[in-house]
Order: C-alpha cells, then sequence, then structure tokens
C-alpha cells in the first residue's frame, strides 16, 4: 500500500478556543471546509468524545472521492485531538494547537496508507498528484477556518514529510538532476497527450467524412485484441462496453510508457528544437506501432492512414510541450502560503 505521512501548519489570528472547537466540532467542517462533503457520526460517547467515530468524504479537485472512518482515541482540551482512520485511507491523524501571543497555531499531521487499488497501483506515477491534492485540501480548511473566525489567516504549510527523510542524491547524481525522471509530469505528460491525440484524430475523421462511431469502435476492438486476444475482432459489437474499457486502458498505458524519453530530455531543449523532436518523436512512434507492431498484431494495418500519421506527430508534440512548460516548475516538496 502506498503511504503518506503530511504535516499541514495553520496560523491563524484568533483566539485558540475559537480555533479548537470549530476543529473539534467536525460535523460541521462541511459548512466552511471546501472538500469535506459529508461528516456524519458513526459511534458517540459521552463526555470529551474519546471512542467516538465519525465517516468523512472528502473530494478534492480530482475527480475522486475518499471516504474513511476516524475513531477519536485522544482529546485534550486546546492541546490536542488524535484519531485512527480506517477505509479509504488507513493510519492515523493527529491535531496539535497551540499559542504565541495573539496567534493561534494549528499542526495537523496525517500519516496513512491508500487501501484503494488503483491509488496504490498509479502511486509511483501520481504519488506527487495525490499529496498536491491532500495540499490543495487543507489550503481551503485554512482559508475557510479563517472565514468562518472572521479572522486573518496569517499563514499555512504543507510538507512531505516522507520526502524530507530521503537523503540527499550523491554529487554526481545530483549533477545530473536534469536526467532524472519526474513520475507525475510522465502521468500527465501521457494522459494528456493521449486525450489531445484522441480528439485530433476524431477532428481529422470528421472532416474527412470518415464515418466516426463505426471507425472509433473498430480501433477500440483493434486495440483490445491485445490484451483481449483476436477473437474479438470477429464480433465488432460484442461486449462493446468492455472492449472500450480495455482498449482505453491500453492506449493510455502506452501514452504514458511513450512519455518517459520526452520527460527525460525535454528540459534540455528550447522551445523550437522541443517541437521539431517532438514531431519526429510522435512520427516514430507511428512507424513503431503502425508498422513494427504489425509484426505481432497484423490487424493494426488497417489502420495505417494519413489522419493516424498526423494525431501521432501532434501526439509527440503534446508530449514534449507537456514535459518542456512541467520541467520548467520543478514540484516543492514545501507550499507556503502568506496573506
Amino acid at each position: 500500500m502506498a503511504e503518506y505521512h503530511l504535516l499541514t501548519i495553520w496560523r491563524i489570528n484568533a483566539p485558540l478556543t475559537e480555533v479548537y472547537n470549530a476543529i473539534h466540532d467536525s460535523t460541521r467542517w462541511p459548512e466552511w471546509w471546501p472538500g469535506a462533503e459529508k461528516v456524519e457520526p458513526i459511534a458517540s460517547t459521552e463526555g470529551d468524545g474519546v471512542n467516538g467515530i465519525c465517516r468523512f468524504s472528502w473530494r478534492g479537485r480530482l475527480p475522486y472521492l475518499i471516504v474513511f472512518d476516524i475513531h477519536a482515541t485522544r482529546i485534550k482540551k486546546l492541546v490536542a485531538i488524535e484519531g485512527r482512520a480506517t477505509g479509504d485511507l488507513e493510519g492515523v491523524g493527529h491535531w496539535r494547537f497551540s499559542r504565541r501571543g495573539s496567534i493561534s497555531i494549528v499542526r495537523f499531521e496525517w500519516h496513512v496508507r491508500s487501501t484503494k487499488w488503483w491509488m496504490n497501483l498509479l502511486a509511483p506515477l501520481a504519488r506527487s498528484i495525490f499529496i498536491s491534492n491532500h495540499v490543495r485540501l487543507m489550503t481551503q480548511g485554512g482559508e475557510g477556518l479563517a472565514a468562518l473566525l472572521r479572522s486573518p489567516l496569517v499563514s499555512q504549510k504543507s510538507i512531505d514529510l516522507m520526502a524530507q527523510d530521503q537523503p540527499p542524491a550523491p554529487d554526481h547524481l545530483r549533477r545530473h538532476q536534469g536526467g532524472r525522471i519526474d513520475p507525475a509530469m510522465v502521468l500527465m505528460a501521457g494522459l494528456f497527450a493521449g486525450t489531445v491525440a484522441t480528439l485530433v484524430q476524431l477532428a481529422l475523421w470528421w472532416l474527412t467524412d470518415v464515418p466516426l462511431l463505426p471507425t472509433l469502435v473498430r480501433d477500440a476492438h483493434l486495440t483490445a485484441a491485445i490484451a483481449m486476444g483476436p477473437g474479438i475482432l470477429a464480433s465488432p459489437l460484442a461486449t462493446q462496453w468492455e472492449v472500450l474499457m480495455v482498449a482505453t486502458l491500453i492506449h493510455f498505458g502506452l501514452s504514458v510508457f511513450y512519455a518517459i524519453v520526452p520527460a527525460l530530455i525535454a528540459g534540455r531543449l528550447g522551445a523550437l528544437p522541443a517541437l521539431v523532436v517532438g514531431s519526429a518523436y510522435g512520427l516514430a512512434i507511428y512507424a513503431l506501432n503502425l508498422h513494427g507492431f504489425t509484426a505481432v498484431f497484423p490487424w493494426f494495418a488497417v489502420s495505417r492512414d494519413w489522419p493516424t500519421l498526423a494525431a501521432h506527430a501532434v501526439f509527440g508534440l503534446a508530449l514534449f510541450g507537456w514535459c518542456l512548460l512541467s520541467g520548467r516548475r520543478p514540484p516543492p516538496t514545501e507550499i507556503s502560503r502568506r496573506q
């Protein structure tokens, strides 16, 4: 399971009692915390709330919902709230409260593992994306709390503690940092370029009066046959949704794989050379897909046409363009915001 250890610090110019009470009353978070879609009490106790259980449903910028239960294990008024998470995320969360002058300081430490199979599958490439989604949610929380209390949010900061624990790279590797792969860049470049190339190909089919739906279904079967076997080609209407799903996974899986080379070299090129190399790279992929692959998967020969060739050239351009732009903004492990 993919593991995450994150720390967020809010500094708010508000009375500590008000800050603590707002965070302690988690059932009202959806009223002021964007992303907290629902908080439902599952089990409650008398007194300070220890052993109480609430179910949290969160949705950030990314189109997925995370649901987990928090079992309160320790509550000390104005000092600490701790809980154990189970569900889509498993682990522990710690709230710490303190005060310095007129500033209330809130520290939230979140040490969890994902139990969602698709998140664990994508974690090697998408870890930084998932962390950015968490950071965005915590940013919204700090801003929402400040708005609720009508008090200035002095600063907020989110830190990936696991990244900080990594030892520094040796000197001989640090000198070649430009050749390191950013997994998030590879994933996003592949998804972006794969989507753009598909839209371009659909547009070219439409402009040349190629029947869109039959041709799209045909190509989906050609692609899905890589995994499902050539038998599905004889029944172009059979199990259509399953075929489309498999074809989509193969299409974007290959797109992400082809993004590795641009992620390695795009940052070393200027804008114009990157576009030229990107176009050539797309044409080379066309040669590999539509001529090299046909030695093993001969049914792909039917897709050799100029719209597919043009779509591959655009695919290469999109890969290099995304990597070139992303490479100029290296992902930080700490995000600070001051108001």
